[in-house]
């Protein structure tokens, strides 16, 4: 299959750079509503375009635009991959939800390069709302390398973060628990419209919801159906996400976070770690531990120092956050709110230098990460090692919580 058509799509994801810098491209997926004139029923395809033109579409906005058309590559629902020809032509403005998620981080855009310049400035937005436009290439590239690249892409941890916060400080202020549980649905869902509600942002904030019930509920077997439930209910909303690595990774994490972190937590606790940075610590081991598997089988490698990286800057991760999160808000309060915005984000500068200089420094040794062999058995490798070394810390807990989940499973008679 190969050809040119004019085609009629609705942006799906944001525009993210595609290849070397130099050459100025973008790739977003698109859903394809009409070929031409004729309309067909709606299909996924990935589309490579100049970012001059095409960087600026908000997701749910729909285009139309000559394209160079050929066979997908495989492994994907994907119908086709396009290749733009010229600028897109619009066919309607993006929903109102977009357009505001667009204004919030157009905004915090500009209050980031005014209160910290430099390379911070491109990476706080990426880590508060996955914003990686002004990320430069250099720091992409050291972020990669260390294992720290998901920390600015959102993720299920985004959600969890900025939920819990919420959670804490209305249960501070005298709230029930029910409450706050109504307080943290709305958070979540406040979230998704401030970073944009894709299929990948609303997967997050699925497995962020499970992540944080696993955190907060007494009983952990209440967390591991509720994976299940939205594992199935993802799947089943949008089919594509079977054969995403991202869909793997997360789903993943998230059991790794209802029972190896816990166990994890516990053993930190019995070493006089502070249960506060316990907690923190243990969330960051468990996602490492579980996805390096997953992660060697999509890429063939082991990244050595990505639990390192990450338990040294999990510890500002969550103040970035959480700041980053009321800067974007608050910015949006006219001159005064852009002031206070900018005083917030000055507060986070030593935080981000820190996040910059680990990576730096972890993502720049030369055995930082090492070949596996490829597919099954390298992540059958990974797997070994990694079992070995958790079952060595803190096995009977963990067994202990695979237990208590299950047991949340059983039918009833």
């Amino acid at each position: 299959m190969s050809g040119k058509a004019t085609i009629t799509m609705t942006i799906r994801d944001d525009p993210r750079n595609f290849g070397p810098a130099q050459r100025g491209q973008v790739t977003m997926r698109v859903s394809v509503s009409a070929i031409g004139e004729r309309r067909v029923r709606s299909a996924v395809a990935d589309v490579v375009a100049r970012s001059s033109a095409w960087s600026g579409l908000l997701p749910g906005q729909r285009v139309r635009a000559l394209m160079s058309v050929r066979a997908p590559r495989g492994g994907d629902l994907t119908v086709a991959r396009l290749t733009a020809s010229g600028s897109p032509t619009l066919v309607g403005r993006p929903p109102p939800l977009q357009r505001g998620a667009g204004a919030v981080r157009s905004r915090l855009q500009q209050n980031s390069a005014a209160a910290l310049g430099g390379e911070s400035a491109g990476l706080l937005p990426g880590l508060v709302i996955g914003d990686e436009s002004a990320l430069s290439e250099a720091v992409r590239d050291e972020f990669k390398a260390a294992g720290l690249s998901h920390l600015t892409a959102v993720s299920g941890a985004n959600f969890a973060l900025i939920c819990g916060a919420a959670i804490v400080a209305i249960r501070l202020a005298g709230a029930s628990p029910k409450g706050a549980a109504v307080c943290g649905m709305v958070v979540i869902v406040g979230f998704v419209i401030l970073v944009r509600p894709s299929p990948s942002v609303v997967r997050a904030a699925m497995m962020g919801g499970v992540g944080l019930l696993a955190l907060l509920s007494t009983r952990r077997a209440r967390a591991l159906p509720s994976l299940g439930v939205a594992v199935l209910a993802g799947l089943l909303w949008w089919p594509e996400l079977a054969s995403s690595p991202g869909f793997a990774l997360s789903v993943v994490a998230t059991a790794g976070l209802v029972l190896v972190a816990p166990a994890i937590r516990d053993r930190l606790r019995d070493w006089r770690v502070p249960p506060v940075l316990a907690e923190v610590l243990a969330i960051a081991i468990a996602a490492q531990i579980v996805t390096a598997p997953v992660i060697a089988l999509i890429s063939g490698t082991f990244n050595v120092v990505s639990v390192l990286a990450n338990v040294v800057v999990a510890p500002v991760v969550g103040v970035i956050s959480v700041m980053g999160t009321l800067a974007a808000l608050i910015g949006m309060a006219g001159e005064v709110g852009s002031v206070c915005a900018q005083l917030l984000l000055r507060a986070t500068a030593p935080e981000l230098w820190w996040m910059l200089a680990v990576a730096r420094w972890l993502g720049g040794l030369s055995w930082a990460a090492v070949d596996v062999p490829d597919g099954v058995a390298g992540m059958a490798l990974v797997l070994l090692s990694t079992c070995v070394g958790v079952g060595i810390a803190c096995g009977r807990r963990i067994v202990g919580a695979v237990n208590g989940a299950g047991s949340g499973c059983r039918p009833v008679d």
